[in-house]
């Protein structure tokens, strides 16, 4: 404590003694390469980078190899970059002119494209939709506009009037809300649940009780591909919920006098009573009946009138009650200091709130139009048999009938496996595979995202808005008291690191109070931070939403590997990791939204900092601090860049044959003398190397947050990276659930089994059939034809008879598991399938495999 009053009283008489003497404001003949400092009463120059002179006017050693070493390199580049062109142009020279692709039969107009291209896509009921949608909206906003602007009126009276700034909720919000409970909403979607729950059949449990009634619905299935733009819709409308909850659990609402456990389980229970107020929704389109649709439509209704009384009049987002404004008494002065008292809050809220309503009357006009659409298919008369038929079965076994269908997706993709060239496959015929180049993203008809994706993307994307609008909104006003604040930090960092301890005498410590003068100055002055505050948001959302996309492109691609079995990104499927896929598909959304969120502040905070810097270089022109920090690196990162491409001129030219073209050594000598010097020249190198290896770690640990397809760790890491395992246990379910070639098989047999039922009930309805001769003697003889099928193909495919049902129902459930495994690279397991398949045969005598097919299948590998 002695020592720092000390200082400050030195730093004082040092700042007295040098008042009144020689200033550098009036006169500094340091020149723009130097720093010029007051100190006992003379002007000392202080030079930047590799400046040297009493006034700064010439460079030093340092300087001049480094500016000879950034030309050597330049030149070093220009040669190796030159060659490369050069060598590129020779390859295309030499190489066959390619025969010209026939063009397709595309209107390459811009109007064609605009009118016929998007004609066919586009149907009338979506266009219907659409005009609904924006009016409904539209009388939305403004009805929250009306409610508002009387709460807004009376925050600035009391502004203006210097009183306590808060208002008065309206008697209605005591009666619909109890601590953020909308008591009228929730109850209502609990009866609407209880409803569908009395109208749901059960499948397989106790299906002879209740009649088989009695059974919670499904919201929606997320492996499908029914109903996803609704469930996305949805999805997106409780991205705004959860911001909430998440500003509620980082400012630490709740948490006094409840402590940390009751805290995080009232956070789950806020959660829960988000999913029941959609869940109503979600459950009435999944089942889509005339009486789910209606009761669905009836809550839906009623759901937005009290969301935009709720949110208006109970739970503006820039107007506090009294309860808020104790702890945020400021917040809202700040607000009206920087926007002003006019109607700029209550346009930033409506603009926050238009995606929201757009999603909310979204969802308002689909159900009345699924109600009416389904009321007209009820009603309509002279209906063929098969659509009939079609009506009694559930909504997995009509999806069923979809895939079979030839312009189904996955149809589309078995035919496509049939073209042994890509380019063989017909072009999309999309409107989106027009407007997109196939560089960024190749739109197929042969693939869809399943309705997990989409939920989990839109979510996401209306977050990233929320976000966006809030971080802008709430954190500009107060801009100005971080700045104050972050300099007054770094000006103390300056003043601690040169006020170490340097001696105890009165030169030495006369000496240290003229360097804390100085560093008055500030090593690093800070600039104004809106610009680069605005700047770094939308840096930050630019490398947020290219990740994002560049991750959805990965999901398909990862998806079509594991279809073929391909495990160059993705690890194999194993059988001992068949529990943590399950428990890594559940955690899959809410990790992937957990990674954005932190991904998106370490974003941020890595880009302010970057855009602070650049915004000071501009402001000010040079800033010490980065100064001095850059003066260290360019050296070593100009050396490590010479020699790297040193090293690739050197081994593309002189050490491969072909130039690079063939794996191949080339003056084998020379290049082991070279390695024997290079040996001890890289410890240097492999120093600093070191360095800017874990700086980019954290780089793109901090920019790949958000990439659950990427793990930071490595290959041989990778499993212990919670958010990949998520990803992988998400891509493998995917995989053996939406096989599209097992879909395709499955749709096949039911649609044909279902079709034959119906052509005998047809017959019986219709009275066809007279003769029971027939049909007896059709179907014995047809029976036999299927036998003597199964016959050949047996033979012909010895390996099936490891998958029959009659096989498998003779095997311990150890051998099945032997047989069930993928590996085929483990020789233990092959041979216990061969003696599985030997003991198996050799105990059935009448087995229609004959002891040749044994022998192939035995020197086949498995």
């Amino acid at each position: 404590m002695a020592q720092v009053s000390m200082l400050i009283s030195v730093l004082f008489a040092s700042i007295v003694k040098t008042n009144g003497q020689a200033n550098c404001s009036l006169n500094n003949p340091c020149g723009p390469h130097g720093y010029c400092r007051d100190k006992t009463g003379a002007i000392i120059c202080e030079c930047k980078f590799w400046w040297d002179g009493t006034l700064c006017d010439h460079q030093t050693n340092s300087g001049i190899q480094v500016i000879v070493l950034g030309c050597l390199l330049g030149a070093l580049m220009i040669l190796f970059y030159g060659l490369q062109i050069g060598n590129m142009i020779r390859r295309r020279r030499k190489q066959p002119k390619k025969a010209e692709k026939k063009e397709i039969p595309y209107n390459t107009k811009l109007v064609d494209l605009a009118i016929h291209n998007a004609k066919r896509s586009v149907r009338l009921s979506s266009f219907i939709i659409a005009i609904c949608m924006m009016i409904v909206a539209a009388v939305g906003l403004v009805s929250k506009w009306t409610i508002i602007q009387p709460i807004h009126d009376e925050i600035v009276k009391k502004y203006l009037n210097n009183q306590s700034i808060y208002f008065i909720p309206n008697n209605f919000c005591d009666v619909t809300t109890y601590q953020n409970f909308n008591v009228i909403t929730f109850p209502v979607s609990c009866f609407v649940i209880l409803l569908f729950i009395i109208r749901s059949q059960r499948v397989s449990c106790l299906r002879d009780k209740l009649r088989g009634y009695g059974t919670p619905p499904v919201p929606i299935d997320f492996l499908s591909h029914i109903d996803r733009k609704f469930a996305a819709v949805v999805f997106a409308v409780c991205a705004d919920e959860l911001i909430s909850i998440l500003q509620e659990a980082f400012n630490g609402g709740g948490a006094k006098g409840n402590g940390v456990i009751v805290s995080y389980l009232l956070r789950l229970l806020q959660v829960i009573v988000m999913g029941f107020r959609y869940y109503p929704m979600l459950a009435a389109v999944y089942i889509n009946s005339i009486f789910t649709l209606a009761c669905g439509t009836i809550y839906a209704w009623l759901d937005y009138s009290m969301t935009i009384v709720n949110q208006g009049m109970c739970q503006p987002d820039f107007y506090p009650t009294y309860e808020d404004s104790l702890d945020n008494s400021t917040t809202i002065s700040e607000n009206l200091n920087y926007f002003g008292t006019g109607p700029s809050l209550i346009a930033i809220q409506l603009c926050t709130d238009i995606p929201r309503y757009l999603c909310l009357a979204y969802i308002n006009v689909k159900l009345p139009m699924l109600l009416i659409k389904r009321i007209s298919r009820r009603f309509r008369k002279n209906i063929p048999f098969e659509e009939r038929m079609m009506k009694k079965l559930t909504r997995e076994q009509r999806d069923f009938f979809r895939i079979s269908n030839p312009t189904s997706v996955e149809m589309l993709y078995v035919q496509n496996l049939f073209r042994s060239i890509a380019d063989q496959r017909p072009p999309s015929r999309s409107l989106w595979a027009r407007l997109i180049p196939k560089k960024i993203y190749e739109w197929r008809d042969d693939f869809q995202f399943s309705a997990r994706v989409l939920c989990v993307y839109s979510s996401i994307f209306l977050l990233l808005y929320f976000v966006a609008i809030q971080a802008c909104v709430r954190v500009i006003p107060q801009l100005q008291f971080v700045q104050k604040l972050i300099q007054s930090i770094l000006d103390a960092i300056s003043i601690i690191a040169i006020a170490s301890p340097s001696g105890d005498t009165e030169e030495a410590q006369v000496d240290t109070s003229t360097k804390i003068v100085d560093s008055l100055t500030s090593n690093f002055p800070v600039p104004e931070l809106t610009r680069p505050y605005i700047v770094a948001v939308f840096m930050t959302l630019i490398i947020i939403t290219t990740q994002l996309l560049v991750m959805l492109a990965n999901i398909r691609r990862n998806l079509f590997q594991s279809f073929r079995g391909d495990d160059s990104e993705i690890p194999r499927r194993q059988r001992s990791r068949y529990i943590s896929y399950a428990a890594g598909n559940i955690h899959f959304a809410g990790y992937f939204i957990g990674y954005l969120i932190w991904g998106f502040i370490l974003a941020a905070v890595f880009s302010a900092l970057i855009c602070i810097a650049v915004d000071a270089f501009i402001t000010f022109g040079s800033v010490r601090l980065v100064e001095k920090i850059l003066k260290i690196i360019i050296p070593s990162l100009l050396f490590i860049l010479f020699k790297q491409y040193l090293n690739k001129l050197l081994a593309q030219y002189v050490f491969l044959q072909h130039q690079g073209d063939v794996l191949a050594l080339n003056n084998r000598r020379i290049l082991m003398i070279f390695i024997y010097f290079n040996f001890f020249l890289d410890a240097f190198l492999g120093f600093i190397s070191s360095i800017m290896r874990l700086v980019k770690s954290v780089v793109g640990g901090i920019i790949y947050m958000c990439r659950l397809d990427y793990s930071p760790l490595g290959r041989k890491l990778e499993t212990m990276d919670g958010g990949f395992s998520a990803y992988c246990g998400f891509i493998h379910t995917e995989c053996a659930h939406r096989h599209p070639v097992m879909l395709v098989f499955v749709s096949h047999l039911y649609t044909q089994i279902k079709l034959k039922q119906w052509e005998v009930k047809k017959r019986q309805f219709n009275d066809l059939s007279k003769d029971e001769k027939s049909p007896t003697k059709s179907n014995r003889s047809s029976r036999y034809v299927r036998k003597w099928k199964l016959l050949v193909f047996l033979v012909r495919n010895p390996t099936i008879v490891f998958f029959r049902k009659a096989f498998l129902n003779q095997l311990h459930i150890d051998e099945i598991h032997a047989l069930n495994d993928v590996d085929s690279n483990d020789k233990k397991n092959m041979q216990q399938r061969l003696s599985i398949y030997a003991r198996r045969m050799s105990a059935a005598r009448g087995s229609i495999v004959s002891e040749t097919s044994l022998n192939r299948v035995q020197n086949c590998r498995l």
